[in-house]
């Protein structure tokens, strides 16, 4: 029989239970078989958790109409639980109620204010409704919470575009790109990449190639007036190569320039030293720049490595140089602008540059700087940036055993002789000796380039830096 308290008593059991209050007094019955005992009621945290689980796993399984069934029952007894009201705010803006959507996504950030996703949604269902001031102030309070979160900086892109405000939806669309895990043309073919995610990426990338043709646009058309259309033909095609509208068709197996590429002009790795009258200005200084260069390596402050590749991105063949000593860059020029305090240390170099053609691009080029290479060092093959302007290399410490190839062919330094070559043809260097090896290195315009393609290039690089798209680093000259 049962007695009152639930626990099983009398002849079926074959023992006598002593009352619960003396079970602590009498050792010979404080043990009550685990099989007799009631269970405990199962614990309702743990309940939910297991629940939410399940659901989670249908939901990523894309069987979302039963992962909601479970979420709705999980919000009866949690009705403020975090995970089923971001998911049931998703699903009702996906149907379209808006105002229930609104309603979960508010009631899930009063428990959780710093959750990012949470603003994000909340700033789709007022995009939706057509808010757009209260949608981008949701935006940024996400963003505020993290300032990576790349889907956040899409959705706002697309927002501010609705608004008209192409310049801000530039910047918006520029800083997730940045943000983004993968380079965008590596996400969209993954099939790992969720559809909604694949579609924000490519129209952000459309629109970007939009803005960037009518700024090219804009930016050639004075110069159109001026040379007329044809004369610029080759910097619209290398203009729609490099926003991926044309493709390009090299003449040369071993030219890939790594930023700009000027269909049908010459490949010619080196350039023959007659071509290029002015060479003896700056030959006839080699020993005040040479004199300035060793003042700069007894007194190396300002020489770096010149790769210098942040943590967070991939150096490939970088890999074995990247802030490495072991290649060194004093630099001079950059973007066309003296370093200082490096460019004051070295007044006859300067003086000795200034009365040079350099390819003059503000902002991009010309460079200049002391490539200094230590023994034992190879600058693996790559390609430079561009095949509209040429690198100048003045030899000022040669030993013996370097070299640098360029395309098929591969060249020695000799002290005082300027070797010039195109660096967007694949190029390494070397230095298999015991001792240092020191050159100075500028670039000028490829003299291939007729006046209008100069002024033409000069607009293409200005109109592409507007969108914060161009190269990052040469890593071109050696």
């Amino acid at each position: 029989m049962v007695a009152a308290n639930g626990i099983r008593r009398g002849p079926e059991c074959g023992w006598t239970v002593t009352p619960v209050g003396r079970l602590c007094h009498n050792r010979r019955h404080s043990r009550i078989p685990k099989a007799l005992m009631s269970p405990a009621p199962p614990d309702p945290a743990w309940q939910i958790s297991t629940l939410a689980d399940s659901a989670h796993r249908l939901a990523e399984r894309g069987e979302l109409t039963e992962a909601e069934k479970i979420y709705r029952v999980i919000l009866e007894t949690a009705p403020y639980h975090v995970r089923a009201l971001q998911f049931l705010a998703v699903r009702a803006l996906e149907r379209g109620q808006l105002d229930e959507s609104q309603r979960l996504v508010e009631q899930a950030l009063r428990v959780d204010p710093k959750r990012p996703i949470l603003y994000q949604n909340l700033g789709l269902v007022h995009y939706a409704k057509g808010s757009s001031e209260t949608a981008l102030a949701a935006f940024n309070q996400a963003l505020a919470l993290r300032p990576q979160f790349f889907t956040a900086l899409m959705h706002k892109g697309a927002l501010l575009e609705r608004m008209g405000q192409d310049q801000e939806a530039v910047a918006s669309y520029q800083r997730a790109w940045s943000c983004l895990p993968q380079p965008p043309e590596v996400l969209v073919k993954d099939p790992a990449t969720p559809a909604k995610i694949r579609e924000l990426i490519e129209h952000a990338a459309e629109y970007l190639r939009a803005r960037q043709a009518a700024a090219l646009a804009g930016q050639l058309l004075p110069l159109q007036d001026r040379y007329g259309e044809a004369a610029l033909a080759r910097v619209r095609t290398a203009g729609a190569i490099f926003m991926g509208t044309a493709q390009a068709e090299y003449r040369a197996a071993l030219q890939r320039p790594a930023y700009l590429y000027l269909p049908d002009i010459e490949p010619r790795a080196f350039f023959a030293r007659a071509d290029f009258p002015w060479l003896t200005t700056l030959e006839q200084a080699t020993a005040a720049i040479r004199a300035e260069l060793e003042a700069v390596l007894q007194d190396p402050e300002g020489l770096k490595p010149y790769v210098q590749i942040d943590a967070g991105q991939d150096p490939r063949e970088w890999r074995e140089l990247n802030q490495s000593p072991q290649w060194s860059a004093f630099q001079l020029l950059k973007g066309g602008k003296p370093i200082e305090p490096n460019a004051g240390r070295c007044p006859a170099t300067l003086r000795a540059l200034q009365a040079l053609p350099l390819a003059q691009i503000p902002g991009h080029a010309p460079e200049a700087f002391f490539s200094v290479l230590r023994p034992g060092t190879h600058i693996p093959p790559h390609y430079g940036l561009g095949n509209y302007k040429l690198a100048v290399h003045l030899p000022l410490v040669v030993p013996p055993d370097c070299a640098i190839r360029a395309g098929n062919e591969t060249h020695g330094w000799t002290e005082g002789q300027c070797l010039i070559f195109d660096d967007s043809f694949q190029h390494e260097a070397w230095n298999r000796s015991d001792r240092l090896r020191a050159v100075l290195i500028t670039e000028i315009w490829n003299p291939l380039l007729t006046e209008a393609e100069r002024a033409g290039v000069t607009a293409l690089v200005a109109a592409i830096s507007t969108f914060k798209l161009g190269p990052k680093t040469g890593h071109g000259a050696g």
